[in-house]
């Protein structure tokens, strides 16, 4: 019975994953060749913050690897960078890898604190613990809808002066403007 099973389950993991085209064949996102102005950020593990906003959870590291892409974009020329998220049509975001974070410090919160109704007073200790993938990481979402269109993951894919990522993203987009149709 148990051999049943297992042959069973085989084949309809078979059939599913023969009905879904991997992502080589799909090609990548018509996106990355349409777009023109980008915003970049960090990956925190809840989405896209973008670079302007000053957060104590992004690493060195991350802002290095920020730094980096930013003038590979530039030199690039192929997109614009913007301020503002809401005026780009991509969000590049990039995260260092790391196996966990720890992260603590102490809540002073009163009637002042900037909440709706003051929030509640007191001290008191705060913290949290985050875990995520040993590899570096660039994603990128389409600004209006949020949803991620591309992933690049690699161990160290962050480091070097062309990160092995950027050059990752940047075969992505030339296969892209090559799929894409030309307008006349």
């Amino acid at each position: 019975m148990r051999t049943l099973f297992h042959a069973v389950l085989g084949v309809v993991a078979f059939g599913a994953s023969c009905a879904l085209p991997s992502p080589a064949e799909a090609g990548p996102p018509a996106q990355l060749a349409q777009a023109r102005y980008v915003a970049l950020g960090y990956d925190l593990g809840d989405g896209f913050v973008s670079e302007t906003d000053v957060r104590a959870d992004v690493l060195p590291e991350e802002r290095a690897a920020l730094q980096t892409i930013r003038a590979g974009i530039e030199q690039w020329g192929r997109y614009q960078i913007v301020v503002r998220p809401g005026q780009a049509e991509l969000l590049i975001a990039v995260r260092k890898g790391r196996l966990a974070t720890i992260g603590g410090g102490i809540h002073v919160g009163g009637p002042s604190s900037g909440r709706a109704g003051g929030g509640p007073v007191g001290i008191g200790p705060m913290g949290g613990v985050q875990v995520s993938s040993p590899d570096d990481m660039i994603e990128v979402f389409e600004a209006s809808s949020g949803s991620l269109i591309w992933r690049g993951m690699k161990p160290n894919g962050l480091s070097g002066a062309g990160p092995p990522l950027w050059d990752n993203f940047r075969a992505e987009v030339a296969k892209a403007e090559k799929s894409v149709p030309k307008k006349p």
